[in-house]
């Protein structure tokens, strides 16, 4: 069985206006070697979050696209990406 490549590790709150925490560790999480968090109101927008953040250290493309599918996924963007494709067109 292959090694995952990537993993988020969640904090979800439990006190209502508390944020949402995710961190993304390469290689798993054992051992620890973390990328980059985010945070945010809720799952996708600590995405967003640590989308921007990985975004402005000029992280590879492969784990950009890791959190941009997570994200995807989450929220349905995919309506979204294809506005973003037709405008760069």
């Amino acid at each position: 069985m292959a090694e995952q490549r990537f993993a988020f590790a969640w904090d979800r709150p439990v006190l209502a206006g508390a944020s949402t925490h995710v961190s993304l560790f390469a290689g798993g999480t054992d051992p620890l070697n973390i990328v980059a968090s985010g945070h945010g109101a809720d799952d996708a927008t600590a995405l967003t979050d640590l989308l921007t953040t990985l975004r402005a250290r000029d992280e590879s493309a492969e784990v950009i696209e890791y959190v941009s599918e997570a994200r995807r996924a989450l929220t349905d963007d995919s309506a979204h990406s294809r506005l973003a494709g037709a405008s760069m067109k």
